[in-house]
């Protein structure tokens, strides 16, 4: 949970500088990585412990796809159909952007020499920075939700002053 909180604080701590609706599609984008490419092996891998289910081991490898740039590009050109034709565009480059945002924040982790495939199909390497911890943005998540809430509440009253300063109540 850490992780996604740190992913889409960093979208949202920079996109107080775009309109609302950019900087939470740029939010999204971060997301969408690890909601759609690493969420279903988690569940199958919880329902498995709770005896629920039995699911095959394969189970959670196309969902990868989507924790790779081809891949997480390509979610986000069909998640931005999902929205008025007047936006698709800027949904795209927002979308992308924000999956990008993601893998480049990925790559900076130490994963003992794991890493990422960032250039399938390719280059099957796999691509690591090592400047931090798997596990360090546990400590960063509090101070950065905290973060995203205080440019974004000084932009809200900044927002509330410059309409009531023009007689909008």
């Amino acid at each position: 949970m850490a992780d996604l909180v740190t992913h889409v604080a960093s979208a949202l701590i920079p996109g107080v500088a775009l309109k609302p609706w950019q900087a939470v599609l740029l939010s999204v984008g971060t997301a969408l990585p690890d909601i759609v490419g690493r969420a279903p092996g988690l569940a199958a891998e919880a329902l498995e412990r709770l005896g629920a289910a039995d699911v095959p081991d394969w189970f959670p490898i196309p969902f990868g796809i989507a924790h790779q740039p081809i891949g997480g590009m390509l979610l986000a050109g069909l998640l931005a159909w999902l929205l008025p034709e007047r936006l698709r565009a800027s949904a795209v480059a927002l979308l992308c952007g924000g999956v990008l945002l993601h893998l480049a924040l990925d790559v900076l982790q130490d994963h003992h020499g794991h890493g990422y495939y960032l250039l399938v199909p390719f280059d099957w390497g796999r691509y690591e920075l090592g400047c931090i911890g798997s596990e360090a943005t546990v400590l960063w998540a509090p101070w950065l939700a905290l973060g995203t809430a205080v440019v974004w509440g000084v932009r809200w009253v900044v927002w509330r002053r410059g309409r009531n300063s023009r007689g909008v109540a």
